[in-house]
């Protein structure tokens, strides 16, 4: 049976939730574990101001101006197609050295 109508009702994102959704973003997109991501979330002009933190990846090739970008993008698809949100300013940072071992095949 399907119906047609509407039903009443909402879902609401906590702050908490949107948080660890934003870190679980981050930690993928930068290729980082989750506990490396710091993620703060803030008003404005009634959109999100995300600011993030990652640690700098030494042993890879990749350039940090293209990773921060490729970060900033998947963050504004993420919150606002999966969450819903309008993103209006991202600032990634980074801060610290994780080394990444490059394996030999």
């Amino acid at each position: 049976m399907t119906t047609r109508e509407p039903f009443g009702g909402r879902t609401t994102i906590t702050a908490r939730a949107l948080q660890q959704f934003a870190v679980g973003v981050v930690s993928d997109a930068a290729d980082v574990r989750a506990d490396r991501v710091h993620v703060d979330l803030g008003d404005q002009h009634g959109a999100l101001r995300v600011s993030v933190t990652v640690p700098v990846l030494l042993g890879r090739s990749e350039d940090l101006v293209r990773r921060g970008t490729g970060i900033r993008d998947r963050v504004i698809a993420s919150l606002g197609d999966d969450a819903g949100r309008r993103v209006g300013v991202v600032d990634v940072r980074f801060s610290g050295v994780v080394r990444v071992d490059r394996r030999v095949q």
